[in-house]
């Protein structure tokens, strides 16, 4: 890039040159200065002090696609942004849940929700979105009074929302519901196991409360729940029991059974020893066309407890004409029904 000198230094440059050559006198800085003047760009006026700021232009957008001009917003960011979260406390007492129509709003129970009732009318006024976690996504579409929303969580607890709808207002934040027995049980943690067994202990009758020695061994009711519960639930439900398996012959036995003989078969499924019982898990199937209530009397043999896990067994091809029984001994099975049956032949 070649730099080019001003054009009034050229002309004042050819000015001394052409005068030297001429034998002239060399002009003066007053004459070189009136010469070159006209050359010269005219300055800006300088603005004055109290002069008065010109307005300026209001420039407009368009948007890619549309027709006309997008109108500047007159509203901040802040107040276009929805709400912070807001949290209310769980205290059995309906929760005020406003909405604004059009804008969703998030409302976050304090555990999963498996039942949610909400009037028919208001339901079909809203899109409403209920996630497995417990998070529900209100959107209301048309204004609405004041109604009564019930949410039963997996728990059993039921919510209760005061939920309404209105054009007016800001956007409400998201709801955060928290629960004070659920955080207490959070800063508590309590095993499942030994929660389950408190429940299950909680159910006894007090003849089976009393306390007993170590000697003694497990109450009934805990060697008849830890059978069953290897036919009801996982396995991480079963009770802790120093158990130890042991065989037993699965053939159907119908002796031990005193009147209900020709329409019930039972088959043993599996016996653990448990100091110092026996504990014998038995199949029972109904295979009449009634239905056959539980009832211990009619067995025999000899036995400390027997437990149904259904009190009653359904007419056959019903779907519930099996079941489980859990028998208590102090021998093993086959002994301990083995000396009514040489009786009851002998008879």
């Amino acid at each position: 890039m070649t730099l080019q000198p001003p054009r009034s230094l050229l002309v004042a440059s050819w000015l001394t040159l052409t005068a030297m050559a001429a034998g002239a006198e060399p002009p003066t800085a007053g004459d070189l200065a009136a010469a070159v003047a006209p050359l010269r760009a005219p300055e800006s006026p300088k603005p004055q002090a109290n002069a008065a700021t010109p307005p300026t232009a209001r420039v407009t957008t368009l948007a890619p696609g549309a027709s006309r001009p997008i109108a500047p917003s007159t509203t901040s960011d802040t107040a276009a942004s929805p709400s912070s979260p807001l949290t209310a406390i769980w205290q059995n007492n309906p929760i005020p849940t406003p909405l604004l129509v059009g804008q969703e709003r998030r409302i976050d129970f304090p555990e999963p929700i498996a039942d949610l009732e909400v009037p028919k009318d208001v339901e079909g006024q809203s899109q409403i979105i209920l996630a497995p976690t417990g998070t529900l996504h209100w959107t209301a579409r048309t204004p609405f009074a004041p109604v009564r929303v019930l949410a039963t969580s997996v728990s059993g607890t039921l919510y209760q929302l005061q939920v309404e709808a209105g054009r007016d207002g800001t956007i409400p934040g998201p709801l955060v519901i928290t629960d004070p027995v659920l955080e207490a049980v959070k800063a508590n943690p309590v095993d499942e196991r030994a929660r389950m067994e408190r429940a299950a202990h909680a159910l006894l009758p007090p003849f089976l409360k009393k306390e007993t020695s170590a000697a003694a061994g497990p109450h009934y009711a805990e060697l008849a729940r830890f059978a069953l519960a290897h036919y009801t639930g996982p396995a991480r439900l079963i009770p802790k029991l120093n158990a130890s398996r042991l065989k037993v012959s699965t053939a159907s036995t119908a002796h031990w059974l005193r009147v209900q003989s020709a329409f019930l078969e039972t088959r043993p499924l599996a016996q653990w020893k448990v100091e110092p019982f026996y504990v014998t898990a038995v199949g029972v199937f109904n295979h009449s066309p009634a239905q056959v209530p539980f009832e211990p009397r009619a067995l025999r043999g000899h036995l400390r407890f027997v437990a149904a896990l259904h009190p009653i067994l359904g007419p056959q091809g019903s779907g519930h004409s099996g079941t489980v029984w859990a028998v208590v001994t102090d021998q093993p099975f086959d002994e301990a029904i083995r000396d009514d049956a040489a009786l009851t032949a002998r008879r």
